[in-house]
């Protein structure tokens, strides 16, 4: 992706039929980007947890996920 934005990540969750099964991890500044990018499209009204359509989007802090890229986690044990 070539810059993470709100739309950016819906088209992405839908263009890849993405289910509440997974959550997706982000580069800390990728994730900040996302997110003040989320607040000027609703009014700045932050869920908890940071859901876009369902998938729950994490912060990355162990360093693995690059920036601009989408991590896919499986939340389904």
């Amino acid at each position: 992706m070539e810059k993470i934005t709100y739309d950016a990540m819906r088209n992405y969750i839908i263009d890849n039929e993405l289910t509440d099964s997974v959550a997706i991890s982000l580069h800390p500044d990728s994730f900040d980007t996302l997110v003040m990018d989320y607040l000027d499209a609703n009014g700045l009204l932050l869920q908890r947890p940071f859901e876009i359509l369902g998938i729950e989007i994490l912060q990355d802090n162990s360093g693995t996920v690059a920036k601009d890229t989408v991590h896919i986690l499986d939340t389904v044990e």
